[in-house]
């Protein structure tokens, strides 16, 4: 634990978007900022996000920095190394400089250069040090081959595949980074293993901290009558969405039951979505992004969450919360998430990446349960989840990596 006796460390925390900008990894630096950081330390935010959630300006000093909106990666980079001396500014004087966003990796270089003596500290939510996608497929190695296959399956465009083959090797300034972190702090022990699994170097200075919980009300759950799942991946490739539609249109040919999508996107693939939708009527649910409270609406009411992905997810928001709120979920054994199931009766229910029919035979299995068995496997899911990660614990462990 740090010395209460010292003075108070002064932090910089360097992000691209900060919530209610962005996705899970903002949601996580958000939380981790406003929870743990800003109690034990003198906290300086800067982000691209102009306006940022606003009990955050309550317990740290907040610089909105234009520059970090640069559209794309390599633009991004560039402006990184061309803005030394802003950077110089924002920094000076601090004695942690923490790195929770991927696409300011190189922030690592260009801080150590600067501050020498300064900590720094990257926090890894996805692959950014070994693919331009960030992402590892599973059975893949992170290649350029993976990247263009990502790129193509998630935007359907030729040239965005082209051009990340491009990326792939200017990409390697994000690997470089890693050598001038003093911590590397990582989300799950999976990816820990894939990351030093490929950098070996660094496995000395690599940690495992869960996520803080996100914020999951203590709903009123009330299973439906009718067996009924959600899935909220989209048209998304990478999380399964050809996996999961293929698995869908089976499960409603054969059973009674109700199927709600979540779609993010205007995209062709969540068209096709929505034409199954008027085959089957009132069976498959089409619904647009939402606000998080309706979101948690919909998981009073469902029995299991589809997550079929099918990369090496570091530990998905989507199914920790999942648990949290007792709905079921039927994912893949992919990356973190076995250790979030882990000792459950929801293990069983984890399917083989990209297997349809490994897939439909897993929610077979949970249309099959009595509403008994349902209470059960969702009490179970939510004590253990609650107990597995709570922001008590990612404080000791966050606190532990940060004075190592």
């Amino acid at each position: 634990m740090l010395d209460k006796n010292l003075r108070i460390q002064r932090m910089v925390v360097f992000t691209k978007f900060f919530w209610p900008e962005g996705g899970g990894a903002e949601l996580a630096t958000y939380l981790v900022t406003r929870n743990i950081l800003s109690k034990h330390f003198d906290v300086t935010i800067v982000s691209g996000t102009e306006r940022p959630e606003n009990d955050i300006l309550r317990h740290c000093r907040y610089v909105h920095w234009p520059v970090l909106r640069a559209k794309y990666k390599p633009i991004e980079w560039l402006k990184l190394f061309a803005n030394t001396r802003v950077i110089r500014r924002l920094a000076k004087n601090a004695d942690i400089i923490y790195i929770p966003s991927h696409t300011l990796l190189p922030l690592a270089i260009v801080t150590k250069s600067i501050s020498p003596d300064a900590k720094v500290v990257l926090h890894l939510h996805n692959y950014q040090p070994l693919t331009y996608t960030s992402v590892v497929l599973v059975g893949r190695k992170p290649d350029l081959t993976t990247d263009v296959i990502v790129e193509r399956g998630e935007h359907d465009s030729l040239l965005r595949a082209v051009v990340s083959g491009l990326g792939y090797y200017i990409n390697r300034v994000n690997a470089l980074s890693l050598y001038f972190a003093d911590k590397i702090i990582c989300a799950s022990k999976k990816q820990r293993e894939i990351l030093v699994g490929h950098v070996p170097a660094i496995q000395g200075k690599t940690t495992v901290v869960y996520n803080p919980p996100p914020p999951a009300p203590n709903i009123d759950k009330k299973p439906s009558d009718t067996p009924s799942l959600l899935f909220s991946g989209g048209g998304s490739f990478v999380k399964g969405a050809h996996i999961a539609t293929k698995a869908i249109i089976r499960i409603l040919a054969k059973y009674r039951c109700k199927i709600y999508l979540i779609t993010a996107y205007s995209s062709n693939k969540d068209r096709f979505l929505e034409k199954i939708a008027t085959r089957f009527q009132d069976k498959l649910i089409v619904l647009k992004k939402m606000p998080h409270k309706e979101y948690v609406n919909v998981h009073s009411h469902v029995w299991s969450l589809l997550f079929p992905s099918i990369c090496e997810e570091p530990l998905p928001y989507a199914v920790v919360e999942s648990c949290l709120l007792g709905t079921i979920p039927i994912a893949s054994r992919v990356g973190g998430i076995p250790e979030i199931v882990k000792g459950t009766c929801a293990e069983r229910f984890l399917s083989r990446p990209g297997d349809v029919e490994d897939l439909v035979d897993r929610i077979e299995q949970v249309l099959a349960l009595s509403r008994e068995e349902l209470w059960d496997i969702a009490s179970e899911l939510k004590y253990v989840a609650r107990k597995r990660f709570s922001t008590e614990e990612t404080e000791k462990r966050l606190l532990e990596a940060l004075s190592s």
